[in-house]
């Protein structure tokens, strides 16, 4: 199974929050926030939220 079906499996939606991405990346959102300004992840603003991808973080996973 690969990641992002792994993903799509676990959350019943296709984004994510800061505080999920990074509890299911096991890391800090400060160092979410750091991945992001660093453009290694990207995110989407919506309603003046921070939201990532299952596609995004699943690429992110893959990568890194």
């Amino acid at each position: 199974m690969t990641t992002l079906e792994n993903l799509q499996q676990r959350y019943n939606k296709s984004l994510l929050n800061k505080k999920e991405t990074a509890k299911e990346l096991n890391i800090s959102e400060a160092t979410l926030d750091r991945l992001r300004r660093a453009n290694a992840i990207n995110s989407k603003k919506v309603l003046g939220g921070i939201y990532f991808s299952l596609e995004e973080i699943s690429r992110f996973v893959n990568e890194y």
